[in-house]
C-alpha cells in the first residue's frame, strides 16, 4: 500500500456499471442504454462523493464513443474559450456516428451557456449527446433539465441497506486485490459512518488502514 501511486479513493472508483451506488433499477436501465450502443442525453445529480462523475465516465468507456470532457469549474475566467471548445467539439460530429460530451460539475456553466447546450441539443439531436454531471440541479435551468432525463445519486432510505452491502462487499474485494489488510469490522463501521460520501469512506479506509 505504501508504494501505491495513487490514491484508495481513485482505485475504488466503480470500474463498472454495476459497482455502483444505485439502485438496481437504475443500474438495469443504464445496462440496457450502454448495450444499444445509444445513449440518452443525461443529468447525474446529487452530493458530492456519489460517484456521478465514475458513472459518466463509465458509460463512455463502455460505448466506445469518442468524447470530449470538459470541467467549467476550471475555466470560469475563460468563458468565451469555454464557449468555443463546446461548439467545437459538436461541429466535428458527423451524420453517420454520434460523439459523447461529457460536462462535468455543469451546475458552474454559466446561463448563457447553458442556453447554448440547449440549441446544440436541438441542432444535431443525433450527432452528439451530452452527459452532464451536477451538485446542485437547481442551477441548470428548466429548458435544459425538460431536455436531459436526470438521474438522482442520492440514497433513498428505502435503498439505503441494500447499496450498503453492495458497497461494503465490493470495497473488501478490493482491498484484498491490493493487497491491504484491513478489519472487516471497523470497515463495516466507517462505511456505515460515511455512507454515501464515496470519497471520504475511500479516504478514512486509506487513513487507517495504509
Amino acid at each position: 500500500m505504501s508504494c501505491q501511486k495513487q490514491p484508495l479513493s481513485e482505485l475504488l472508483r466503480p470500474q463498472q456499471l454495476g459497482e455502483l451506488t444505485l439502485p438496481r433499477k437504475d443500474i438495469d436501465r443504464l445496462k440496457r442504454m450502454v448495450e444499444s450502443g445509444w445513449i440518452m442525453n443525461m443529468i447525474f445529480y446529487g452530493k458530492p462523493g456519489l460517484g456521478k462523475t465514475s458513472a459518466a465516465r463509465t458509460i463512455i468507456r463502455l460505448v466506445g464513443q469518442e468524447h470530449a470532457e470538459i470541467n467549467p469549474s476550471s475555466l470560469l475566467q475563460n468563458v468565451e474559450g469555454l464557449r468555443r471548445g463546446i461548439e467545437g467539439f459538436v461541429t466535428t460530429c458527423t451524420t453517420t456516428d454520434y460523439k459523447i460530451c461529457f460536462i462535468d460539475e455543469a451546475d458552474y456553466l454559466p446561463n448563457k451557456l447553458q442556453d447554448g447546450v440547449r440549441h446544440l441539443i436541438e441542432l444535431a439531436p443525433n450527432h452528439c449527446r451530452f452527459l452532464f454531471t451536477v451538485n446542485n440541479l437547481a442551477k441548470i435551468n428548466d429548458a435544459l433539465r425538460s431536455r436531459m432525463p436526470q438521474i438522482c445519486f442520492d440514497i433513498a432510505y428505502a435503498e439505503r441497506v441494500s447499496v450498503i452491502e453492495r458497497l461494503k462487499a465490493r470495497i473488501e474485494a478490493k482491498l484484498y486485490e491490493l493487497g491491504v489488510q484491513f478489519d472487516a469490522t471497523r470497515l463495516s463501521e466507517l462505511v456505515g459512518i460515511y455512507f454515501p460520501d464515496l470519497r471520504a469512506i475511500a479516504n478514512k479506509i486509506e487513513y487507517e488502514f495504509a
